[in-house]
């Protein structure tokens, strides 16, 4: 190869794209970017995408690659369904069930040996947990979610070592936002009012309905819906 590298470097080019088609032919098809989807960058200027199309794209990632998959969670107060995303190896959400299984017996050790408890901490996985937010108007969160999927997901596709040692030893479980009807009216407010004198003017409406505020400091007595939601997926 060096011999043809010093005498022809249009062969070597040759070869080269040769070597490089055989490659990405055999690779996963790629996924798609949350661009695609949005018709902007998440976290453009004067852009907000909604919960629907955030949603929209998540459903678009998980049909794409074997590394993605949604989860139902429940119902907002306003009725939008909640939903997580599994992202990890396959293999490892093939076998989410046991790793589950691992977490609730490693939280609730009664009767467990040191030594047991030890291997089962090397047999399962860490159940990683982090979402968009739940201020609805602190909206940097809620459009973050989307890239950090992308980018997780098509690494790993593309056989990127970081990101396949990531998946391989993590299972996260990724919330779009866990106040969608904030976000879903949120965007559209401001999306309306783009380049108007209301462009930063707060909503006319509550999007939590009954409390009037977002779904913070509610882990004590679980009084809304949306915190209801997110609790079960945790304690299962």
């Amino acid at each position: 190869f060096s011999d043809v590298l010093m005498k022809s470097p249009v062969r070597v080019f040759l070869l080269w794209a040769f070597v490089a088609s055989v490659v990405l032919g055999s690779q996963s098809p790629l996924v798609p970017a949350p661009d695609a989807t949005f018709a902007f960058k998440p976290g453009a200027d004067f852009k907000l995408a909604t919960y629907d199309q955030s949603i929209d794209y998540f459903r678009k990632l998980a049909a794409a690659s074997k590394y993605v998959r949604l989860v139902e969670a429940g119902k907002t107060s306003l009725g939008r369904t909640m939903y997580f995303a599994l992202i990890s190896t396959p293999k490892n959400l093939d076998h989410i069930e046991r790793y589950r299984q691992i977490a609730q017996r490693l939280a609730h050790p009664a009767g467990l040996t040191d030594a047991s408890a030890r291997e089962l901490a090397r047999e399962g996985k860490p159940i990683i947990h982090i979402d968009g937010g739940l201020h609805s108007t602190e909206v940097a969160g809620a459009q973050h979610t989307p890239l950090l999927a992308y980018d997780l997901v098509s690494r790993a596709q593309a056989e990127d070592p970081a990101a396949k040692a990531i998946l391989d030893n993590v299972i996260l479980m990724l919330w779009p936002t866990i106040n969608p009807d904030g976000q879903q009216m949120v965007s559209e407010w401001y999306m309306s009012n783009v380049g108007t004198p209301y462009e930063l003017s707060g909503l006319p409406q509550l999007y939590q309905q009954y409390v009037g505020h977002d779904n913070s400091r509610d882990a004590y007595m679980l009084n809304m819906i949306e915190s209801r939601v997110i609790e079960q997926p945790w304690r299962d």
